[in-house]
């Protein structure tokens, strides 16, 4: 008899099992049958992270585009092989003689792509700059006889995720990095309308790396016209060029990728350097991986700049669970790619997506226990819709994280209801202080996993994982908000 009661359970609701005393399993099932969540492609699964019991299981071992789930995979890994308290390290140093403020020879830089070089843990990417900047003039330097040398060499030059959406790219939440770069990847324009229709538009932005980086072919429009402006990297002449309109006096902003990360965050610290009062008479120059196509150090990188200098001073970032908690809570794309090219040259052959990715996969798989084909990753974001995971997997995550010495770190990263800048601000009213939960939103794509401290106490750790929507997100959060309303019963 039990076995026919399953089998008719999972012939008219989709293989629907409740595996967990006191959880209402049947309305967990009715949203899957209620139009339009009935359309979606849809995965749960929820375990007792005390007893290991499962809660509830619908195609928790089916693959899903996570969206930003994804952050989940990459931070969990970082954590864990970094450790919470390890920082990232950017170190100075000089490669020539020192005659008094008299530097014979070039200022070196060694970039490690430290993610944090930007207004959430500055005043701004300029003030970092500038803060670098006065320890190079408060050890008595003034004129420098050679460059500023800024070695990137430990990564590859690949600026571009390889399977992000092009249009995408133009846009701040598919910045892309490097190395060394600053402002989380991202130009804040200013954008200052002519008081009469067709006037030119003025343009400032920041942080200023060189003077011709941004190039404006904005006009004036007249009243009621709002604000249009698109903004094109050219390649070719490594500039960014602003097209469209802006309405008779407004002064608006607008924030865009940098596209051209390393280069315009060392041309911001030459110009820093240059404010302080030290002169670099060879200007600055960036050190490149070897060869003509972006790829990882060869050989003869272990001669480069870096290796031939000893450190006069290091920048050292937040630990890296406060690098995490600026991931984790407002879901920041930016810094998740940074931490990834990082695990590649810190415990892969080459600072690049390949290399960390694979890292990451190797951690899940080998020290978590995740089966290999329930993922499938392609960035670390999450904005790729090549990745591919199971709620089982990042299930399997969340109850491995719990049970880790970082654990309550890494709880405490994620975004909880009614916290001011987090992605779950305004969700899950009345859960404050038992759910802490990562979000998930690209085209068709919504996700929310974490964990929840139900009304019996029980800690749990869950996973809902949504594709195929065709309907706005909002519609579809407010269905996966009440899935865990019923867990945290």
């Amino acid at each position: 008899m039990r076995a026919l009661c399953i089998w008719l359970i999972v012939a008219l609701n989709g293989c629907a099992l409740p595996l967990g005393s006191g959880t209402d399993a049947s309305a967990i099932r009715g949203f899957f049958q209620t139009e339009p969540i009935s359309q979606l492609h849809v995965g749960v699964y929820a375990v007792d992270l005390s007893s290991g019991r499962e809660l509830f299981s619908h195609n928790e071992d089916k693959k899903f585009i996570p969206a930003s789930n994804q952050k989940i995979l990459v931070t969990a890994a970082a954590m864990s092989l970094f450790g919470p308290e390890h920082r990232f390290e950017t170190r100075v140093g000089l490669m020539g003689e020192s005659h008094g403020s008299f530097v014979d020879g070039d200022v070196v830089v060694c970039g490690s792509g430290d993610p944090t070089l930007s207004d959430r843990y500055w005043t701004s990417g300029s003030e970092a700059m500038r803060a670098m900047a006065d320890s190079l003039h408060d050890r008595g330097i003034r004129h420098v006889g050679g460059s500023l040398v800024v070695d990137v060499a430990a990564w590859d030059s690949a600026t571009v995720g390889p399977t992000w959406e092009v249009e995408d790219l133009r846009y701040g939440y598919a910045s892309t990095g490097g190395a060394f770069a600053i402002d989380e990847g991202e130009i804040e324009l200013v954008v200052s309308a002519g008081s009469t229709a067709g006037a030119p538009v003025a343009v400032t932005w920041s942080p200023v790396g060189t003077t011709d980086f941004v190039r404006s072919e904005l006009r004036t429009a007249p009243e009621g016209s709002g604000v249009g402006v698109r903004a094109d990297y050219l390649p070719e002449s490594r500039a960014v060029v602003l097209r469209g309109e802006v309405e008779t006096g407004v002064v608006d902003t607008v924030s865009i990728a940098m596209r051209d990360p390393v280069r315009q965050s060392v041309a911001a610290l030459s110009r820093a350097i240059h404010e302080v009062g030290v002169e670099l008479e060879g200007g600055w120059r960036v050190h490149w991986p070897s060869g003509d196509r972006a790829q990882a150090p060869s050989m003869a990188e272990e001669d480069g700049p870096c290796s031939r200098v000893e450190p006069v001073f290091s920048m050292r970032s937040p630990p890296m669970s406060e690098i995490v908690a600026g991931i984790l809570k407002p879901s920041q794309n930016w810094m998740t790619e940074q931490v990834v090219r990082a695990l590649g040259q810190s415990y892969g052959a080459e600072g690049s997506w390949e290399e960390g990715l694979g890292v990451v996969e190797t951690f899940l798989v080998e020290e978590v226990g995740v089966r290999p084909s329930d993922l499938y990753a392609r960035d670390g974001s999450g904005l790729s819709f090549y990745n591919l995971v199971t709620p089982r997997a990042i299930v399997s995550i969340l109850t491995a994280m719990h049970n880790s010495q970082s654990g309550d770190a890494f709880r405490a990263a994620m975004p909880a209801p009614g916290e001011e800048g987090s992605t779950l601000e305004s969700r899950l009213e009345g859960l404050e202080g038992r759910v802490r939960a990562k979000t998930g939103t690209i085209s068709n794509v919504n996700s929310l996993s974490g964990y929840i401290v139900r009304g019996t106490g029980e800690e749990v750790a869950f996973s809902i994982l949504s594709n195929g929507s065709g309907m706005p997100a909002s519609q579809v959060r407010r269905a996966i908000d009440e899935i865990v309303r019923t867990l945290a019963r």
